[in-house]
């Protein structure tokens, strides 16, 4: 392995943040079953059901999973590049990966046995593996024994990483210890092992709609434990231009389940259901009872995912059901990352507060928010929970508008949404809920149904910075109109009173389920989805792998998938965006039911790495200058000719590149250029070039083939007869034969014919 000295990267590394890792929590009570002492987390009394709800959401994230900084050039040596991974809970979405998103891995479907899953970067040149292995240490209740493994490449020529600051670190192999919780590969093992120890007992202050009596979101009872994996931030440098991948896999050494931010350490039983693009997985530990069937809850969680036409569907769902009775939680549900979720065993779906659709909806809120709009967060969660559970007859009109009613109590009177200070006992569960859904009914009366509110979510879900108010107000517009946007803008930034629409208003405009139009990226996989157009290719397919290549000036055509779930036609209006900027827009109708593919296109004309995005679904395109194609073999026929005589000169070219390639084709005859050509070649090509040159110079000529760098040669003989042209030889000869047969015939015909009078006239 190549490696620079430690002076040579030192600016590279100057970008590294060293020291740090996680706050250390405060001491809580001990859970029933262990003797150690909790620790809480920094959550406080709001948002607990969404881990990033609040605090991660409000301001821009961090560092993503993989993030390539500028490179530090260095006199002596290579130019050196940054990147880090785990800095942020939720990553950027994509379809197939790599540095921009990721890929789940499903978790083993076992009931006994270790499990793995995964955040997981499609194979980009060289990854990063990072594998957190999970055990429960049986003598020691409350702990719980990690092993954090690094498989590094070889362009990789630094690399820390950094466990939980409350961690105790019990050994390692191939690291050296930089502070309590910083560790530096020291380039000595294959893979480099830090094998450490947390408590895994966290708790949180709540109340609220998914507030329960007690305090744990996070423990280990000493018979089983259900935790959130540790965070453990990674930071490299390297040598190269591709950017470094990483790689992270979730696993448990023995009985439970890992989905990519939730362990489970005991034995369980694992339901998985697949549909509408998402595997849903949903882990029923041993020791739990739960109040609806399995099968139940997947029903209910996947006709959510056919309703919600709102983007940013992730892969994987992975839900756990809590052992409701076995210990004191803080919370009747929470989910974190993208797609990870757990929901006490005892929640029903047959109610209005559906924790298990709650949770899933927040795993469809891909945006970001500031203060002013932060009420959506759970606002919306709490009325689309009611909403879906209503539309899958599971409760009645009643119960759902009792619910929403919540919002119209006094105590709410001076809650203005926009101004978190002004709430008080959870109004943004409460009123939020209630102004969500009365957003929702001015939509759907203002466009005859045609639109509703998740057309406005649908386009949150597609911003990369914070949502402002000024913003969510704009949305609003574009789908209802100014007086909607009036209306809103009224419920939410003053104390306003609302109310709850009563039922034959609700039958008006829910009554039919509107057209319901979502769109997405068809799966990276499917190769013949993703075709590039340019002078090197025709409509080729370039899907099948993440990150899809191209080279500058092709155009990409992707066909984008628009569904409408709804019972009503509808149109719709999908948009292909680079790096966040529109592109491509297409307009059409669809009818109820249908599901059609949409092309849209959009040449790339300069090198680069971009973010191709369709309504929150993702995938990486990186744009190439065109690689050089090479001439390999060169043919001559004939060998020997004449003086005059013609050759025909045939040049094999090849790109053996995983991008289209060019050259310039040079044919030469002693060392003159008598022809030129340029070839463009697809990935993986070979092709031939001829071209005829004349020979008119007695004894061996050297002709030629060359690509500007390497150049192939044949030998041809001249011999110094002039080779006379076809037109003459065929004229000479028929004429000649010709002239020849017909004057033969005349002589002998007259001698026979005057011998005949002649021995006429000796008779007579």
């Amino acid at each position: 392995m190549f490696v620079l000295p430690r002076w040579v990267v030192a600016v590279g590394l100057a970008v590294l943040l060293l020291g740090g890792g996680l706050t250390a929590p405060v001491a809580a009570a001990a859970p029933p079953g262990g003797g150690v002492q909790a620790v809480t987390t920094g959550l406080g009394d709001t948002d607990c059901v969404r881990a990033d709800g609040v605090s991660q959401r409000e301001s821009a994230p961090t560092v993503g999973v993989n993030q390539a900084q500028p490179a530090a050039a260095t006199s002596n040596g290579p130019a050196v590049r940054t990147g880090s991974a785990d800095t942020d809970r939720r990553r950027p979405r994509e379809r197939g990966g790599d540095t921009s998103g990721s890929v789940g891995i499903p978790a083993a479907s076992m009931e006994r046995g270790g499990a793995t899953s995964g955040a997981t970067q499609a194979d980009d040149g060289d990854v990063i593996r990072q594998t957190q292995t999970y055990e429960r240490v049986p003598a020691e209740p409350g702990e719980v024994a990690v092993t954090l493994a690094y498989e590094i490449p070889d362009r990789v020529v630094n690399l820390e990483a950094h466990v939980p600051a409350e961690a105790t670190v019990t050994g390692t192999d191939g690291f050296e210890r930089v502070n309590a919780s910083v560790y530096e590969w020291d380039e000595t093992a294959d893979p480099a092992t830090i094998r450490y120890r947390i408590n895994p007992n966290q708790t949180i202050d709540k109340s609220g709609p998914e507030g329960a009596e007690g305090r744990y979101i996070s423990v280990d009872t000493g018979e089983w434990a259900l935790l959130t994996r540790s965070r453990t931030p990674t930071r490299w440098s390297y040598i190269g231009q591709d950017a470094v991948g990483f790689n992270r896999t979730v696993e448990t050494a023995g009985p439970g389940a890992a989905g990519e931010e939730i362990v489970y350490l005991g034995e369980v039983a694992i339901f998985e259901e697949t549909t509408h693009n998402q595997t849903f997985t949903l882990v029923v530990p041993e020791r739990t009872t739960m109040t609806a069937s399995p099968i139940a809850v997947l029903d209910s969680m996947t006709n959510a995912s056919n309703a919600l036409r709102v983007g940013d569907r992730d892969e994987q769902v992975f839900v756990v059901a809590a052992p409701s009775r076995a210990v004191d939680w803080g919370v009747e549900g929470y989910q974190i990352g993208d797609a990870d979720m757990w929901v006490q065993s005892r929640q029903t779906l047959d109610t209005a507060n559906n924790v298990w659709l709650h949770e899933y909806v927040h795993s469809r809120q891909a945006y970001k928010t500031t203060r002013e709009t932060r009420w959506t967060i759970e606002g919306w969660a709490t009325y689309y929970a009611a909403v879906l559970t209503l539309e899958q007859d599971r409760i009645g009109f009643d119960e759902f508008r009792n619910h929403l009613a919540a919002g119209e109590q006094p105590i709410y009177s001076s809650v203005a949404l926009a101004d978190p200070s002004s709430w008080t006992n959870t109004a943004n569960y409460k009123k939020g809920a209630l102004v969500a859904g009365r957003t929702d009914v001015h939509i759907r009366a203002a466009t005859d149904r045609n639109r509703t509110l998740q057309t406005v979510f649908q386009s949150l879900n597609g911003y990369r910075e914070p949502v402002t108010q000024a913003q969510f107000l704009t949305e609003v517009e574009t789908v209802g109109g100014a007086t909607v946007r009036n209306t809103a803008a009224t419920e939410t930034e003053t104390t306003a009173t609302v109310t709850v629409w009563n039922e034959t208003r609700h039958r008006q405009l829910f009554g039919a389920i509107p057209a319901r139009i979502g769109y997405s990226l068809p799966p990276v996989e499917r190769s013949d989805a993703y075709r590039a157009d340019s002078v090197y290719r025709s409509n080729a397919s370039v899907g099948g792998r993440s990150p899809i290549r191209l080279a500058t000036n092709e155009t990409l055509a992707i066909d984008t998938v628009v569904e409408n779930a709804g019972s009503e036609s509808g149109a719709y209006n999908v948009t292909l965006a680079v790096n966040g900027s529109v592109v491509a827009a297409k307009q059409g109708q669809i009818e109820a039911g249908a599901r059609t593919d949409v092309a849209l296109r959009h040449t790339f004309v300069d090198p680069g790495r971009y973010v191709v995005g369709v309504d929150g679904d993702a995938v990486t395109v990186v744009v190439s200058e065109p690689a050089a194609a090479t001439v390999t073999d060169i043919a001559a026929s004939p060998r020997e000719v004449r003086q005059g005589g013609r050759v025909a000169v045939t040049a094999t070219v090849a790109n053996d590149n995983d991008i289209p390639g060019a050259t310039t084709v040079e044919f030469r005859r002693d060392d003159v250029v008598f022809a030129q050509e340029r070839v463009h070649l697809p990935p993986q090509a070979t092709t031939t070039v001829t071209r005829t040159v004349t020979l008119d110079d007695p004894g061996t000529v050297s002709v030629s083939v060359g690509d500007g760098t390497t150049a192939t040669t044949a030998d041809v003989t001249v011999s110094t007869e002039r080779t006379p042209t076809p037109t003459e030889t065929t004229t000479e000869t028929r004429t000649t034969a010709r002239e020849g047969d017909g004057f033969t015939a005349l002589t002998a015909g007259l001698a026979v014919l005057l011998a005949a009078l002649v021995a006429r006239r000796r008779t007579q």
